[in-house]
């Protein structure tokens, strides 16, 4: 059975394309029709499971940034490989340093704390709201369920789970024909199964009693300046070299000898609104810095000519990125095949019997409560009781040998009428990591609520696997 390459990226070099794959250690390098393949099994992975690869070209090859979130998503760590069209030049442990960019003479890495950190200070910040006035801590004070048995609340009163197959039938033939009926199809989504929504959500609405305040807020004061951070380049051969720079660097860019560093002097301004809420604003600033007699070992900012540039990280340049993606992958895709190739899989974690067992059963035990009751307050009753749960019928198994061990769990949805849903987790990744599936049945319910899921058609025999 063949296993074929996926690739990350493809960056093109004199007349070679190296195409690495987005998981695991090897990358083909092709010229022509010649295929030779590069491979670095030893290269050091960041802590955890592998969460995103980036490809970072240069004009002798590509830097091949892996990226771990860690446990509960909040510990980044990061290593990277440099390849050429003749091989792996070096290999890197980068810590938590985030790679701002690469040239010719290696990858930039830089502090990963972002600019918000440093908005200012709020006027009652150090102040433990939770605290009383002798010390001790009262946070559970207002816990409307403190010292409340679940068990015991009254229930809310429930809708049927599934409408009646009557009701179904008439409610799909209305929905066909109304898609058949409408005279815009951008408006249609072939994929939703009951037809097109429009989505609305509001936060302190007028008609909910919210009264937006009239009268200004208080100015919360200018944002403090960022600190002096290390920007370290790491070049092809592994070696490092360090600028202290006066500010947080945000990002870099080189034209010939001229570096140029963009910067945040501040944190973001922080503008009063009338609702009382806050609207954060951004200002980065670059400067340029000549290379021509070698590296600096400081930057001062302060001490350069500056110019303010505006934010461009918006949803047209994410869309654009995407797109060069996309069209680079597209020619390399189930064309590769790496079934054989000596050192293109990761040596197996040293994870023990405990770890695993402890890890599935974790994931498991997830699934278990899905069909368990909720605790539901509304505005017309605020009093809290017990709700039934848009899932029933939940079935959790694993299958397969680590670490290609998987959590399937199958179940019926109140929001899906008359079929069984099914969807498969890994539980490690290839080279036996645990996964990070923090906030999994957060993204389960938000993909079936917003139909991001296949068509019914694709179901079968009554099973749609999503």
């Amino acid at each position: 059975m063949s296993s074929f390459l996926d690739p990350a990226d493809a960056v093109a070099v004199g007349d070679a394309t190296i195409v690495p794959d987005a998981t695991r250690p090897v990358a083909a390098v092709v010229t022509g029709e010649d295929v030779r393949w590069v491979t670095w099994p030893d290269a050091p992975l960041p802590d955890g499971a592998v969460d995103g690869v980036r490809v970072l070209a240069t004009t002798e090859g590509g830097w091949i940034v892996y990226e771990s979130n860690g446990d509960g998503g909040d510990a980044v760590s990061r290593s990277a490989v440099h390849v050429t069209p003749t091989g792996v030049t070096t290999a890197v442990d980068l810590g938590d340093r985030q790679p701002l960019g690469a040239d010719v003479d290696g990858l930039w890495i830089s502090d990963p704390r972002p600019a918000s950190m440093w908005d200012g200070d709020d006027e009652d910040e150090d102040v433990d709201v939770d605290a009383d006035a002798d010390g001790s801590d009262d946070s559970d004070a207002d816990d409307p369920l403190d010292g409340v048995d679940p068990e015991t609340l009254p229930w809310a009163p429930a809708e049927p789970f599934w409408p009646t197959p009557e009701e179904w039938a008439a409610t799909v033939e209305a929905e066909a024909a109304a898609e058949h009926d409408h005279d815009d199809p951008e408006l249609l989504d072939d994929e939703d199964d009951g037809g097109p929504y429009t989505w609305s959500i509001g936060f302190g609405d007028e008609s909910e009693g919210f009264v937006p305040s009239m009268e200004p807020v208080a100015d919360p004061g200018p944002p403090l300046p960022t600190p002096a951070t290390d920007l370290v380049l790491v070049r092809p051969d592994g070696t490092r070299a360090t600028i202290a720079v006066d500010h947080l660097v945000e990002g870099v860019g080189r034209e010939g000898s001229v570096l140029t560093v963009r910067y945040a002097p501040t944190g973001p301004r922080r503008i009063p609104d009338t609702t009382g809420g806050l609207l954060y604003t951004y200002q980065y600033r670059e400067v340029d810095v000549d290379l021509s007699d070698g590296l600096p070992t400081t930057i001062t900012t302060d001490d350069l000519p500056a110019r303010t540039v505006v934010d461009d990280e918006d949803e047209s340049s994410w869309e654009a990125d995407e797109a060069r993606l996309e069209a680079a992958r597209a020619p390399w895709i189930e064309r590769l095949d790496i079934t054989g190739v000596e050192g293109a899989r990761w040596p197996l974690h040293d994870t023990d019997e405990s770890t695993k067992e402890q890890a599935v059963a974790a994931l498991v035990g997830v699934f278990d409560s899905l069909a368990e009751p909720g605790i539901l307050w509304t505005r017309e009753h605020p009093e809290p009781r017990r709700a039934a749960s848009g899932y029933r019928a939940v079935e959790v198994v694993v299958e397969g040998e680590w670490p290609a061990t998987e959590v399937v769990v199958s179940f019926e949805h109140s929001d899906v009428p008359y079929l069984r849903l099914r969807r498969r987790y890994r539980v490690f990744d290839e080279a036996g990591h645990v996964e990070d599936w923090t906030y999994v049945t957060v993204y389960l319910e938000e993909d079936i609520a917003t139909r991001d899921i296949p068509a019914r058609d694709a179901a079968v025999d009554g099973v749609l696997d999503i």
